[in-house]
């Protein structure tokens, strides 16, 4: 593997091409993202608007970090397809169910060095707050669509964290959703 040389240049664009040598994505990283993409075999991103590091979602792909090279300044990733996490066969429910009960197995065991051990256990002023911020983190990414997910998704967990809080099952809301829809 050619490996980037970050005391050279702080940021590297990349691509990450399919095995149709076809792009699928491209990007920015910077050490923090590709250590991390390296350690997690999942792309990183570095978003330089923000400097913040978000995960890129490649799926129904996953990466090869072995292949990896440097060509003209440019980090190529290959991927492959995944037939394991295919989008079309991602059970909705069977997600949320259980994020639902991670949430709540926290919630009773509040294990140390964990994040929403650290929400519970501040209250829900905390929580709250924190739900706040990631609103409007949603808000302040619409110009990117990986970052829309991103914070879509740290706006679900946060809601979840809240509702385990209050003691409301997920379903309770799926229910009235869907007495909404039935008006």
């Amino acid at each position: 593997m050619n490996t980037p040389d970050f005391k050279v240049n702080k940021v590297f664009p990349y691509s990450v091409l399919n095995e149709k040598k076809e792009i699928l994505c491209n990007g920015m990283m910077n050490e923090k993202s590709w250590l991390k993409t390296i350690e997690n075999s999942v792309i990183w991103e570095f978003i330089p608007d923000n400097e913040r590091v978000i995960e890129k979602n490649i799926a129904p792909y996953s990466i090869k970090i072995e292949d990896t090279v440097m060509d003209d300044g440019v980090i190529v990733i290959k991927a492959i397809t995944d037939n394991i996490h295919k989008q079309s066969e991602i059970d909705l429910n069977m997600v949320i169910s259980n994020l639902e009960s991670l949430i709540i197995k926290r919630k009773i065991e509040m294990p140390e060095n964990s994040y929403t051990t650290h929400l519970f256990t501040k209250g829900e002023d905390k929580i709250l707050k924190k739900f706040g911020e990631e609103a409007i983190e949603l808000i302040l990414a619409r110009n990117s669509k990986d970052e829309t997910i991103y914070e879509a998704a740290d706006v679900f967990y946060h809601l979840i964290v809240y509702l385990v809080y209050k003691g409301i099952p997920f379903n309770e809301i799926v229910m009235e959703l869907s007495r909404r829809m039935n008006k």
